[in-house]
Order: C-alpha cells, then sequence, then structure tokens
C-alpha cells in the first residue's frame, strides 16, 4: 500500500460556530476554548468555553456564545468587567438574572426561526425553558406581569441590543444561522437517528417568522387577534398611520401585529413611571413653571440651570413603584415642570423611555 505524507495547510472549522466567534470578536470578546469551565467570563473581555471533551452531545458552541452574549446584554457594561458578568451561580440569589438572560435568548432565536435549536443545555433547559410560553417576555400578572424583574432585564437586554455595537454583529450572526440552517437537510437515516438514542440538533430547526410590513421586527403568531389598530405605538400623521418603530414606513390600519405589540388600552403612567425615572437624567424647570414656588425643596440649580431634584436614577417627586405590583405616584403632579406637561402618554419619547427601562421592546 502506498502511503502519501503531506503537511496539512488548513483546517476545518464548523461554519456555525466561525459566524459566531466571529460575532463575539467583533462586539468586543474573545473566545476561549478550557477544559476547566463549562462556561465562563473573566471580566476581562475573554468568554471561556469548554471544550469538545466537556461539553454534552447537545451543547453546541454557538448556542454557548449567544448564550454569554445574552448576559452581557443583561448585565451591561458594569457586568462585563465582572467574572461571570458578577453573577453568584452557588446560590439561588441572581436565578433571576439567568431567567432574564434565558428571555432574551429565546427571544432573538425565535426571530430567525430556532428556538429549540438554541435551547440552552444547562438543567435550565427542562427546568425553565419549557416554561416559556410564545411570548417569552410574559409573565402572569400576579408576578407583576411586564413589571416582573426577569421580563424588565430581558427587555432592557434587547434594547441594549439594538444599540450600534451590538446590532449589525447580532442580525449577521443570527441570519447567517438561519440561512445554514436552511440548507441543512434533516436526517433520514435510520441508523443515524438512533446513534446513542439521540438525533441530529438540526431537526430542531423551524422556519423563520414572517416580518412585520414595516420590516422592523417579526409578526408575533401569539398576537394573531391583535393588529396595529390596536397597538400602543401605532399613530396617524396626515391621514396615514405610522409605527414609532419604524415612522417613515406607512402601514395599514390593520397591519398584523409584531413582537413589540402592545395594547394602546393598558398603557398607564402609574404602572410605568419610565420618563421619571432612569429613562432620562434631567428635567429642566423654566422660570414660569410654578414648581418653583410652590415645591422650592424639589428644585435644584446646577450651571446656572434650574432642574428637578435627583433621588438616585429618579426624579425625588416621584413615589411608589417599588416593586411590580406598586403603582407610582408623582407628588408635585398639579405642579408639575411644563416639560413633564407636554410629554405625551404613547408618543415617541414615552416608547423610548420605556425602552430604555426594559418595559417595551
Amino acid at each position: 500500500m502506498t502511503t502519501f505524507l503531506r503537511t496539512p495547510s488548513h483546517r476545518y472549522e464548523d461554519p456555525l460556530d466561525r459566524v459566531w466567534i466571529t460575532c463575539a470578536e467583533r462586539i468586543g470578546f474573545r473566545i476561549e476554548r478550557t477544559s476547566s469551565a463549562y462556561a465562563s467570563t473573566d471580566g476581562k473581555g475573554t468568554l471561556l468555553i469548554g471544550d469538545e471533551a466537556s461539553l454534552d452531545p447537545d451543547d453546541c458552541l454557538a448556542q454557548m456564545i449567544l448564550h454569554e452574549l445574552c448576559h452581557a446584554l443583561v448585565e451591561g457594561e458594569d457586568g462585563e468587567n465582572l467574572p461571570d458578568w458578577g453573577l453568584d451561580n452557588a446560590s439561588g440569589r441572581d436565578t433571576w438574572r439567568e431567567q432574564a438572560c434565558l428571555r432574551l435568548q429565546a427571544y432573538m432565536a425565535d426571530g430567525v426561526g430556532l428556538r429549540d435549536f438554541f435551547a440552552p443545555t444547562t438543567d435550565f433547559r427542562v427546568k425553565f425553558w419549557p416554561t416559556l410560553g410564545d411570548d417569552p417576555f410574559a409573565a402572569p400578572a400576579s408576578a407583576g406581569g411586564r413589571r416582573e424583574p426577569s421580563c424588565v432585564a430581558g427587555r432592557l437586554g434587547a434594547w441594549r441590543a439594538s444599540q450600534p455595537r451590538w446590532a449589525p454583529h447580532l442580525k449577521a450572526a443570527l441570519s447567517a444561522s438561519a440561512a445554514i440552517a436552511a440548507v441543512v437537510p434533516r436526517n433520514t437515516s435510520t441508523q443515524r437517528q438512533n446513534e446513542n438514542g439521540l438525533t441530529s440538533l438540526w431537526d430542531c430547526k423551524g422556519s423563520p417568522p414572517l416580518y412585520h410590513p414595516t420590516g422592523h421586527a417579526p409578526q408575533a403568531r401569539y398576537y394573531a387577534d391583535h393588529s396595529c389598530h390596536d397597538c400602543a405605538w401605532c399613530y396617524s400623521d396626515r391621514h396615514s398611520r405610522h409605527c414609532h418603530h419604524a415612522p417613515l414606513i406607512r402601514i395599514g390600519e390593520y397591519a398584523p401585529a409584531c413582537v413589540r405589540w402592545e395594547p394602546a388600552a393598558e398603557l398607564d403612567c402609574q404602572s410605568c413611571g419610565a420618563c421619571c425615572r432612569e429613562a432620562y437624567h434631567a428635567v429642566d424647570i423654566s422660570p414660569r413653571d410654578s414648581v418653583l414656588k410652590e415645591h422650592p425643596e424639589f428644585v435644584v440649580v446646577a450651571d446656572s440651570h434650574r432642574k428637578l431634584k435627583r433621588d438616585g436614577n429618579r426624579c425625588a417627586a416621584l413615589s411608589g413603584g417599588f416593586d411590580p405590583l406598586d403603582r407610582y405616584l408623582c407628588t408635585i403632579y398639579d405642579e408639575r415642570p411644563k416639560t413633564c406637561r407636554e410629554f405625551l402618554l404613547g408618543g415617541a419619547n414615552c416608547l423610548d423611555a420605556r425602552r430604555r427601562v426594559g418595559l417595551s421592546l
């Protein structure tokens, strides 16, 4: 038998792995495979992912990178600078933050029809993932509804994902994942299906959802009974209808609801408070505002500008809202500044504020 000797000049890489490694690098993270950790971060930009020998058969490097990126989005830049995102994995203290990560992961994977494919492979896959409904950011009213902590943190991560550092790279990676999934054939061989009693992870792939006519978000089958007509973010301008998520595009009155649909009838300042807390950091007071005379204790002067006093990340005049079922209240409502009076419920600034605090997508 003839023996051929050669020196390889290339090595094979799984295309899906390459897609997500590149995505992480373009966002600002390095991927390092290791035998000493399942999934971890050093707080200095390196994501440590277990090597092939340490992972389960249904572990997918792409999914694990996506999961860690979702952690980064939920925890924000402060969390990026801490080992393991600053989470306590030894107790149940941060379980809700892990759940927020998983809600965000499901939301992003749903957008390309790969929720089952990108399912986490830890115990959360059997304990929490199956409890997520069609809308991964939905929680019972008894738990706080839209204000349930893991839903809020997950939506806030989705808002961060829309920022320039993240958006183009995540969109490219998710689109590439869907394109790869579309051309991978399902197993038809009985032998391959029964190997070790496991079927291929690729058999979990689904079909990407249709997009809203504006192109800003996928349509939502779970809102099939609704449309733009009863969405909080749909508005009329010059005899045509538009969406605050895509204001330059004219839409039909009964265009199908998307994943960002919210009931217009339930948009309520006292269950929100977004514009009065961390969404914005200052409210200017004009010389004519009655709050100057009626409530001087809430007025501060900074750089010759009069502003409403802040108490931490919220207006000092805002009370309530300290748990998901507690309502917000402005204690100087009748004398609130003109800036507050002109803030439009259901307007573009209202949407921006709600997205910044994790109440809207």
